[in-house]
């Protein structure tokens, strides 16, 4: 369905007196209240204003007149940190002793030097003078002229004595770094500003002067006549889009920085502050159709059988809802097409009801069959004596007709542009057309051209609908050409008692650059050495140029065998042999064994017997391995009787023969020796084979005489049983 609106305002004059200029020269009057200098001096077109304060005293306000070619405005309120007559006077009154300190004014002093290349600070501002109050805008923006003038021109340029001023206004979609009343809550914003400066300037002595910003500047240093100010600006103007009939409230302001003397002023010119109703029009349904957007005329275009067609006519803001607002729609004479033969619908007079702000109007053109062209309806919609103009361009209904490519081919890295075809005879007017690309149900763009990159290959529905409510489906394939991404770790693994193994990544496909992460590491390596205490799953994640993630994993599983050899003596040097291990035999057959007994014998089964010549020592080895291939070698000594052999009689007489007594043993782990002699008293003990008797008194310097000595050996061997043996030993010197 195709929508059409319009706009209908109407424009309602307002009066003031005029000011007449009775001498060439400055004159500058006071006495009125703030409200009337407000309303009868500073408001102009399409304002109403209320709530008017003054923060200050009654002399820093007056009224201008007289202005002419003397001073850059003819008329206005001025506003100033000294008496407002001062101008005209040539007086020069010092310190007022007014107000002083305003948070607002001092920030926007301060926010002047860095923005000039200057590093002077405002201590504070007095002899403060404000002038605020509420209003209530007829259009769509606010504005007023004014100029800034003052006596510290040019002395105290760049100096702490910059005299400031600000015009701080608040109110509905405004909101800045200033403060607002209550009843406006996002803050306020300075529109008192040096034309095109970005970022914007406040105006002060040091922004405006001879140097800085000269082409704003006028210079009238020591005047004795009127304008006496020593210097002041060239008309500028404060402007701020605002809400047609909501309230804003601006603040006017003009203090002395630093000290409180040399006055600065501003002026405001008589009758500027306003807000024109509108009067430029603009259509919204389909604006190319219009040739002409700025003229007062609205222009639409409407085809035949093309569906409800809307005007919208919307009550001015002059035009308070407490009233009914009733208007005509009539067909101009000189109007082509027919308001009763071209259009159905369209009522001839309506009235927006009290308490609404529109109405909204529904025709149709039906379809005539005629190849007649473009026709014009001219409209106009009257209320009282005031009147606007309206076209309708009537076409005759072309078909619907698109087209788009059937695939584009774009690597996956890469934008690509489609764009939907509209297939028309130039020579026509077609409807308006909207788009609405999807994939999978999802939208992805209104416009006749899509900027598009992907990962995957997919398909774009499109789907087309015009003014006229006709609906045209087309199709494009989005073709990703892409080698999958393939990420590769080793195969699954087990490490036996501790051992290492290498986890080499591997990466094929995809696009580079590749970015991954191992969750288990730190860092980020294609190869690492592991030797897990425990089994651990690895886990690595690539991302390639096209996005596309892919991922691997192994685990490396940890596996400790440990085994004991367990014997049982059966006697006459046979042996059972039997193997513990950890973890258990998990099923019969799931582990290896391998028997050395050390004599040149093997054996294949946990557990054997095994007999032997009670001769002599053996090691015996067992191998143990796992169905993963761990092993572990567990071993037992295998020990033969106890072999005891004791001289009979030694010679201790240092002839290098015979001369200690030494005691020979097999199969033993320890012994205790003790010797006697006759008396029974103990002339030698030892528990070490590696200590023989050489004869003396337990080790000291007697010599033990000839004859015979008793002796007790207790002897314990590895597998056996402690032995008590006796005997006697002969010694000869």
């Amino acid at each position: 369905m195709m929508k059409l609106t319009y706009i209908f305002t109407v424009f309602i004059a307002l009066s003031f007196p005029l000011v007449e200029n009775v001498s060439a020269q400055i004159n500058i009057t006071q006495g009125m209240t703030p409200t009337q200098y407000v309303n009868d001096v500073l408001l102009g077109e399409g304002v109403t204003a209320t709530n008017v304060q003054l923060t200050g005293l009654d002399i820093q306000l007056g009224y201008m007149t007289g202005g002419g070619t003397d001073f850059s405005l003819e008329s206005g309120l001025i506003l100033s940190s000294g008496n407002a007559t001062n101008p005209a006077t040539c007086a020069n009154d010092g310190g007022l002793g007014g107000v002083s300190g305003e948070p607002d004014l001092l920030q926007v002093a301060n926010s002047v030097p860095p923005m000039i290349g200057q590093s002077f600070n405002v201590s504070s501002v007095n002899d403060v003078c404000i002038l605020e109050f509420d209003f209530q805008p007829s259009g769509d923006f606010v504005s007023f002229n004014y100029v800034f003038g003052s006596d510290e021109y040019l002395t105290w340029v760049n100096s702490a004595y910059n005299d400031i001023f600000a015009f701080f206004l608040s109110g509905p979609g405004i909101s800045g770094p200033y403060a607002s009343p209550a009843g406006f809550p996002d803050g306020a914003v300075n529109i008192a500003q040096v034309p095109e400066s970005d970022p914007p300037l406040p105006i002060t002595i040091s922004s405006v002067n001879d140097v800085t910003n000269p082409e704003f500047y006028i210079d009238n240093p020591g005047a004795t006549e009127p304008p006496c100010i020593n210097g002041y600006t060239q008309v500028f103007t404060a402007s701020h889009p605002v809400s047609c009939g909501l309230t804003y409230h601006i603040k006017l302001a003009i203090a002395d920085g630093s000290d409180d003397w040399l006055e600065s002023i501003v002026v405001l010119e008589e009758g500027s502050f306003g807000s024109p109703i509108p009067t430029e029009y603009e259509a919204t349904a389909a604006p190319e159709c219009d040739p002409d957007p700025d003229d007062d005329i609205v222009i639409y275009c409407a085809w035949e059988d093309c569906g409800t067609s809307t005007i919208t006519i919307s009550r001015p803001c002059l035009v308070p809802s407490v009233f009914p607002f009733e208007f005509q729609i009539l067909e101009d004479p000189e109007s082509v097409a027919s308001f009763s033969d071209d259009i159905e619908g369209l009522p001839s007079a309506a009235t927006i009801p009290v308490g609404e702000y529109s109405i909204a109007l529904d025709f149709n053109v039906p379809q005539d069959f005629i190849d007649e062209g473009t026709e014009e309806l001219k409209l106009k919609i009257v209320s009282g004596t005031t009147e606007s103009l309206l076209s309708v361009f009537i076409y005759d209904t072309p078909p619907l007709e698109a087209t788009t490519p059937e695939v584009v081919t774009v690597p996956c890295d890469e934008y690509e542009e489609v764009c939907i075809e509209l297939i028309q005879d130039p020579g026509l007017q077609y409807p308006p057309v909207d788009y609405n690309w999807t994939i999978n149900g999802i939208d992805y763009g209104s416009e006749q051209c899509l900027n598009h990159t992907s990962l995957t290959n997919h398909l774009f529905e499109i789907y087309i609908h015009d003014g006229c409510d006709r609906n045209l489906y087309l199709q494009t394939l989005f073709e990703v050409p892409y080698e999958d991404l393939v990420v590769t770790l080793p195969p699954d693994t087990v490490l036996c008692n501790g051992a290492s193994t290498t986890l080499d990544l591997q990466i094929e496909g995809g696009e580079e650059p590749y970015i991954f992460e191992w969750e288990n590491f730190s860092t980020n390596e294609f190869s690492y050495t592991v030797s897990p205490p425990t089994g651990t799953n690895y886990l690595v994640s690539v991302v390639d140029n096209c996005n596309y993630e892919e991922s691997a994993t192994t685990r490396v599983d940890v596996e400790t065998i440990a085994s004991t050899i367990v014997r049982y003596e059966l006697g006459d040097d046979t042996y059972e042999f039997d193997l513990i291990t950890s973890p258990e035999e998990p099923y019969p057959g799931a582990f290896t064994y391998v028997w050395d007994f050390g004599d040149g014998n093997f054996g294949y089964e946990k557990s054997l017997i095994h007999g032997y010549d009670g001769l002599d020592e053996y090691d015996v080895f067992v191998t143990i391995t796992t169905d993963n291939g761990c092993s572990d070698v567990a071993t037992v000594h295998i020990y033969g009787n106890v072999i005891v052999y004791v001289p009979t009689a030694f010679t201790p007489n240092n002839d290098g023969k015979n001369d200690a007594w030494e005691i020979v043993v097999r199969q033993v782990e320890s012994l205790e020796l003790f010797v006697y002699n006759r008396w029974g008293e103990i002339v030698h003990s030892s528990i070490s084979l590696d200590d023989p008797w050489m004869g003396n008194v337990n080790g000291g310097d007697y010599i033990a005489p000839d004859g015979m000595y008793n002796w007790v050996l207790k002897v314990q061997g590895f597998d056996v049983d402690a032995e008590e043996v006796r005997g006697v030993v002969h010694l000869i010197r």
